[in-house]
């Protein structure tokens, strides 16, 4: 009785005929054993990743002298910790969440849905801290560094918010909200991306290595592509409504938030050791 009753409940979150908000398509599609585990895999990688970032950040905080470069390394520490629980949890709710049926498919069992709000909810922390990760290791002045977390921090958060509202609405019969709120929040991200290629510009302009200058190109390029490819995530439904999209989205979830999150603050933090090294020498030189 009470798996009829979950079946019943399932099929309810994912009714197309309101137009309404429904569940992810997550829980509304059959998977083989196969794409259940890849997904299931994915997110072991995602969360791996982040306590080994965690790990790196806390064994080289020490490493670089400077109140800004460690506040860096603190506020890494704090958005891999974060992501980490976000990630073992959707591991867990992504275990727990599906049952094998008789024709060997993975469904899901109606205890409980799997939500992708939960990342955008996790993203409100971690944003505007790798964001002011970037502010603090461009060496902008006080009251021009503010101003530009302050922007890019609001940009960012209104992004977020509107793909969390957004990912309510992945009905493939009633696309227009999901596509409207993803619209707007890809405006936002347009601003957010814009404030951040000044401060890289800034930034190159003040570093006195070559080696910082290179490693900021690559962060460059981890904003331009790695940032840019979560979107696609969110549009999945329109693109493909199926467990082959499922599968590509965790996926993509998961390499964007490994690049975007572990291995930009961990260049962030060589760009630190190497000016903070620089800096060393030329006081030392001073000093003879």
């Amino acid at each position: 009785m009470s798996a009829v009753l979950n079946t019943l409940g399932v099929a309810a979150a994912c009714d197309r005929e309101t137009g309404a908000a429904i569940a992810n398509m997550e829980n509304c599609l059959k998977y083989s054993p196969l794409q259940f585990e890849l997904v299931g895999h994915a997110l072991v990688i995602g969360y791996a990743a982040q306590a080994a970032g965690f790990i790196y950040f806390a064994m080289t905080m020490n490493m670089t002298k400077g109140r800004n470069y460690q506040l860096c390394s603190i506020y890494g520490m704090i958005v891999m910790l974060s992501a980490f629980l976000l990630l073992y949890n959707q591991w867990a709710a992504w275990e727990d969440s599906f049952v094998l049926n008789a024709d060997g498919l993975y469904v899901s069992g109606g205890v409980k849905l799997f939500s992708n709000g939960y990342r955008y909810l996790n993203w409100s922390i971690d944003v505007p801290l790798l964001l002011l990760q970037l502010v603090l290791v461009s060496g902008l002045e006080v009251g021009t560094g503010f101003n530009k977390n302050l922007q890019v921090t609001t940009s960012g958060l209104l992004m977020i918010y509107l793909g969390y509202i957004g990912q309510f609405y992945e009905n493939p019969d009633s696309m227009v909200p999901l596509i409207a709120f993803g619209v707007v929040g890809t405006v936002a991200y347009a601003i957010m991306l814009a404030i951040v290629l000044q401060c890289l510009s800034h930034a190159k302009k003040n570093f006195k290595t070559e080696s910082a200058k290179f490693k900021m190109n690559l962060v460059f390029w981890i904003f331009l592509i790695f940032w840019t490819i979560y979107p696609i995530s969110y549009f999945m439904p329109v693109f493909s409504y199926t467990a082959e999209g499922v599968v590509v989205r965790q996926f993509i979830y998961t390499i964007a938030d490994v690049v975007s999150k572990v291995i930009y603050g961990i260049i962030l933090t060589q760009i630190c050791m190497d000016e903070s090294d620089a800096a060393e020498e030329e006081k030392d030189k001073h000093e003879e």
